[in-house]
């Protein structure tokens, strides 16, 4: 019975253990050759807080990678326990939507994504870059996620018309 258990929490472990999190190196080399202006604001703006590979890292989700940009992103709740919740901050949330409104704004489309990061990331100085850099960094994400690019990248004009890739 015991060398059951060792054996199946080794199998364990080592399903664990080949799991990938985050993009894969195929992914990054793809996303590199289509935004490369993405790739450089994601490694000195979100790779710190979000991992090397998108994979997330502490508190920050996952960017990159299998389960990464869900429509609806996570609650930030004040601990690395994604389950955390703060019952003041929540009230502080429901009191500052309007009336009527969704309860999280949903990541659909890549504009869902361009106004969530403008607006809040990078967490230390949100909404402080430059909009070419957030919209690179967008066709960064999307592209490294499977996302074909339209010629000239995502912008404004196309944005709301660009999925985000489900994985």
């Amino acid at each position: 019975m015991v060398g059951g258990v060792f054996v199946l929490g080794g199998l364990v472990l080592l399903g664990c253990a080949v799991t990938q999190l985050g993009a894969t190196a195929a992914d990054l080399a793809r996303a590199q050759d289509q935004a490369a202006a993405g790739a450089t604001t994601y490694a000195a703006e979100c790779a710190k807080c979000h991992g090397q590979r998108g994979e997330g890292l502490a508190s920050a989700p996952a960017l990159m990678g299998p389960g990464a940009l869900p429509e609806y992103p996570r609650n930030r709740g004040g601990s690395g326990d994604p389950g955390f919740i703060d019952g003041q901050q929540l009230q502080i949330e429901a009191q500052a939507r309007p009336a009527g409104a969704a309860w999280r704004d949903p990541f659909r489309n890549a504009q869902d994504l361009y106004g969530y990061t403008s607006t809040h990331m990078p967490m230390s100085h949100a909404g402080e870059l430059k909009q070419g850099d957030y919209w690179a960094l967008v066709n960064f994400l999307l592209a490294a996620q499977g996302a074909t690019l339209p010629a000239g990248g995502i912008g404004p004009a196309n944005a709301s018309s660009t999925p985000i890739p489900r994985r």
